[in-house]
């Protein structure tokens, strides 16, 4: 695929990128008029010393799409670790909770999950109760509860590490 033929279907992407792309190509070729459908027209019509033009046109778009990526990465990496340190004020905060209830709610919550799976189907069979039908949605829940606590409890326990 030649250079006008990439950017071409660069041009055609109907997304934010296409517009981004056309005001680069266009700043870079000298066009006034930065609309995707100008700078479709004078890619597709150029010629000669403008294919040259083009080849270059066509490396920096590459490193500007390059550089665009990595602020990308980087912001959601910020974006993550801003998570990780609101998580982590909000276990610093509930650890230094004024009551036993309020520092130990997760604990509490582990404690009654395995109580309960240990109750319905250990402790009913063994004394031949017939067990109940408990709804699948009930043990997502309690595995959503205690694998995001045990995911904070980690994160937590990393950040105390780390200083």
């Amino acid at each position: 695929m030649d250079t006008t033929q990439v950017l071409l279907k660069l041009l055609d992407i109907a997304n934010p990128l296409a517009g981004m792309a056309a005001e680069f190509i266009a700043g870079k070729m000298g066009l006034s008029d930065k609309t995707v459908d100008a700078v479709k027209a004078a890619v597709s019509g150029a010629t000669g010393e403008d294919l040259a033009k083009l080849e270059q046109v066509k490396a920096d778009l590459q490193k500007e799409l390059a550089r665009l990526g990595v602020q990308l990465d980087v912001a959601q990496m910020q974006t993550a670790a801003q998570q990780v340190e609101s998580v982590n004020k909000t276990l610093q905060t509930e650890a230094m909770g004024g009551s036993w209830l309020q520092r130990n709610h997760h604990a509490i919550e582990s404690m009654m999950t395995t109580g309960m799976v240990g109750a319905i189907y250990f402790v009913l069979p063994m004394m031949k109760i017939p067990v109940p039908s408990v709804p699948e949605a009930a043990f997502l829940m309690l595995g959503g509860v205690l694998g995001v606590t045990a995911w904070q409890r980690g994160a937590a326990n990393r950040e105390v590490a780390k200083q």
